[in-house]
């Protein structure tokens, strides 16, 4: 069994089959650990996928403190689009490295903008696993998420501040990426 599984069910480009100007890929996720699946396919929950490939890359190398007062979260809408910011529906959860394992816990879900009647709290959900395995969900997604723009028509980008934080989103997604992939 595997104690965490991450994967990309669905995604695609808002208002069109392949959109050039929508600069986030959206969709929807399955999300499992232990036992207690998160998110998946079919209940009317979309996701802002490269925005959380991103977020998720960022685990790989670094402790995340679940605090969503404060942080946006691992799984994000998308509505902030590529700032990752100002959307309170996320999914968050702690990361914490010890040597060759990561240990994840606090997990919580906001399903709406207001916080207090759109939370999901799952206080007992925990699990510990490799870094190896870990490492291996968090690439296979983020790897899908990119493998999807690739194969997407060019985006056109008209303004300077939307086209210098896209190319600094793809650099340091792609360097994480590639700082993770095994030899």
């Amino acid at each position: 069994m595997q104690l965490f599984k991450i994967n990309i069910k669905k995604q695609y480009w808002l208002g069109s089959t392949d959109s050039e100007e929508d600069l986030c890929s959206h969709g929807e996720i399955y999300l499992k650990v232990n036992d207690t699946v998160i998110t998946q396919s079919g209940i009317d929950e979309e996701w802002g996928i490269s925005e959380s490939a991103l977020a998720l890359l960022r685990t790989l190398d670094n402790d995340y403190l679940c605090a969503p007062e404060d942080d946006e979260g691992l799984i994000l809408h998308g509505c902030g689009l590529i700032l990752m910011t100002s959307c309170p529906i996320s999914i968050h959860w702690t990361v914490k490295h010890c040597g060759d394992d990561v240990f994840l816990s606090d997990f919580v879900k906001f399903t709406s903008t207001d916080n207090q009647s759109g939370s999901i709290y799952y206080p007992d959900l925990n699990v510990k696993l490799s870094r190896n395995e870990y490492t291996f969900q968090v690439c296979q997604f983020t790897i899908e998420a990119r493998d999807f723009f690739r194969s997407s028509k060019e985006k056109r980008i008209a303004d300077d501040f939307d086209k210098n934080m896209y190319d600094e989103f793809w650099s340091e997604y792609n360097q994480l990426l590639n700082s993770n992939l095994p030899d």
